[in-house]
C-alpha cells in the first residue's frame, strides 16, 4: 500500500494534479471494502485493478482544469458559439503563483474572446477576494497587435478590453476567466497573446490589488477568424446610419463611421458616458430576435479628428448569427431590412 500510495502521488505530481485532503483515509476506506484476496491466484489481479480505479475515483476533478462544474461553465458560456471557437494547445503556464490555461478562443475582425483557466495550487490567493466573479475583480486582455494603416499611414488605433470570471470552483481552486480586446484585428495573427494583469479585492472594505502579473507575462494563442461580410453604402443599414460599412459575423455586428461626430446620437446615446444608448438587435428569417449589446468602443482618429476621423463601434450577439438568416437589424424602435 505504502509503495502504490507513493506511485500515486508521482503520478499526480506529473500530471499536474493535486492531492486533496483526507485522500489517504478516503481510500483507505475504499480499500477496507473490496473483497479479501483469496486463494485464486487472478483476484489479486482484479483487487489491483479495483484499487487504481478506486484512486481514479477520488483524485478526478483535483487534476487541472479537470472540475466538472468548470467543463459545463465554458460549454455554456460558448453555447453555440462552439463550432467557431479554436481550441488551445493543452499547455499550463505559471505566472506569479497562478497556473493558467487557455482553453479556447473566438475572433472576428474587430473582437477576440479567450476562455481561460486559473488554478490556485496553494489556495492562499483566491482566498483573500472578497468574491472573484464580481466585475472588475479582474483585469485582463488579448494582446494584438496594431494595425498602422487602416486608414492612413499616420493613423493612430484605441481598442478597450477586459476580463471577468464566469465561474469559481472552490474544490479544485481553479476559476473561467472570459479574456476580450475589441480593436481592429490584424491579418496575422501569431503574435496574439493573453494576458491577465491583476486580481482585485474588497474583502477588508478597501480596495486591495490581491495578485499582479509583475513582469507582463503573456500566454501565446492560436487564432482562425470567422468570416465577415462586409455591407457597402448601398445597403439600408450603412446609408441609414450614416455609416462608411457595417461588418456582420456570427460573433457581432461592427459598424464603421469615417468621421468624428456620429450623425445618429441615437445609436450610442450616453454609452460613452455611462448609460446605456439604443437597444441593437437582429431580426431572423424564422421571425426570431437576437440581441447584439455593447462589446466594445475602438477608434481608429487621424489627427486633427476633422471629418478624416472614424470611430468604430462593436456590438457581439448573445448567440452566433449568420449572414443568410438574418432579415433586419434593429437600432432602437428602427428597422433596416438587410436582404
Amino acid at each position: 500500500m505504502e509503495q502504490f500510495d507513493q506511485r500515486l502521488r508521482a503520478m499526480a505530481e506529473k500530471e499536474e494534479c493535486i492531492v486533496p485532503k483526507g485522500f489517504d483515509e478516503r481510500l483507505e476506506n475504499v480499500l477496507d471494502e473490496l473483497p479479501p484476496q483469496k486463494k485464486k491466484r487472478g483476484l489479486g489481479a482484479v483487487k489491483g485493478v479495483l484499487v487504481a480505479a478506486a484512486a481514479c475515483v477520488l483524485l478526478v476533478g483535483t487534476a487541472f482544469g479537470a472540475s466538472p462544474g468548470l467543463r459545463e461553465v465554458l460549454a455554456e458560456a460558448l453555447g453555440g458559439f462552439a463550432p467557431y471557437a479554436q481550441e488551445q494547445e493543452d499547455k499550463t503556464y505559471t505566472i506569479d503563483g497562478l497556473e493558467f490555461k487557455v482553453k479556447s478562443v473566438l475572433a472576428d475582425d474587430f473582437t477576440i474572446r479567450a476562455y481561460v483557466e486559473v488554478r490556485d495550487p496553494e489556495g492562499d490567493i483566491f482566498d483573500k477576494i472578497d468574491d472573484l466573479t464580481i466585475p472588475t475583480r479582474v483585469s485582463g486582455g488579448v494582446d494584438v497587435p496594431f494595425v498602422h494603416e487602416w486608414l492612413a499611414p499616420d493613423a493612430t488605433e484605441s481598442w478597450m478590453s477586459g476580463a471577468e470570471c464566469l465561474s469559481y470552483d472552490a474544490e479544485s481552486r481553479t476559476a473561467l476567466l472570459v479574456v476580450s480586446t475589441w480593436k481592429t484585428m490584424p491579418e496575422d495573427m501569431t503574435e496574439a497573446a493573453v494576458q491577465v494583469r491583476a486580481m482585485n479585492s474588497y474583502l477588508t472594505g478597501d480596495y486591495e490589488e490581491v495578485w499582479r502579473n509583475r513582469w507582463g507575462r503573456a500566454i501565446p494563442v492560436e487564432v482562425k477568424s470567422v468570416d465577415t461580410t462586409v455591407l457597402g453604402k448601398d445597403t439600408a443599414l450603412v446609408s441609414g446610419l450614416d455609416a462608411e460599412e457595417a461588418r456582420l459575423s456570427p460573433l457581432g455586428l461592427t459598424l464603421i463611421f469615417h468621421d468624428y461626430e456620429i450623425h445618429r446620437p441615437i445609436l450610442e446615446g450616453e454609452a460613452l458616458n455611462g448609460t446605456d444608448g439604443a437597444n441593437v438587435s437582429v431580426k431572423l428569417a424564422d421571425g426570431s430576435i437576437v440581441e447584439a449589446p455593447w462589446g466594445g468602443h475602438c477608434g481608429i482618429f487621424l489627427p486633427p479628428y476633422d471629418e478624416n476621423s472614424s470611430r468604430v463601434i462593436i456590438m457581439n450577439f448573445r448567440e452566433p448569427v449568420e449572414l443568410e438568416q438574418i432579415d433586419g437589424v434593429y437600432i432602437g424602435e428602427d428597422y433596416f431590412p438587410i436582404k
